[in-house]
């Protein structure tokens, strides 16, 4: 009889016991769907909003471009005046015979 009761009490455990794991099972579940659905909606949104990204990062790579382009032009610009400058200073000394430049001493004559 005692054998009986131990056996009994073991197999209402048992139930117990997978009652409890059935609704833990239970519960991971309905969180997985839950996870399921929020990753499926992220990843569309995120299907969705790529061509728009692509076109922005486009737009911001054609601005860069431009800018560098002018940053480029002025630089040339700026050698080009620099360069017409100089020019003109030496022609000018050249027309009035080297007025305005230092002259060497003449050592050894």
């Amino acid at each position: 009889m005692v054998w009986q009761v131990g056996v009994l009490l073991v197999g209402i455990g048992f139930l117990v016991l997978s009652l409890f794991a059935s609704f833990i099972l239970l519960n991971m579940t309905r969180s997985l769907r839950t996870i399921e659905a929020i990753l499926t909606l992220t990843l569309d949104e995120a299907r969705l909003a790529l061509p728009e990204l692509r076109h922005s990062l486009q737009q911001v790579d054609d601005m860069v471009a431009g800018g560098n382009d002018k940053f480029t032009a002025a630089d040339r610009a700026m050698t080009a005046t620099g360069a017409a400058i100089t020019g003109w200073r030496d022609r000018v000394r050249d027309l009035l015979g080297g007025l305005g430049r230092r002259r060497q001493p003449r050592t050894g004559k």
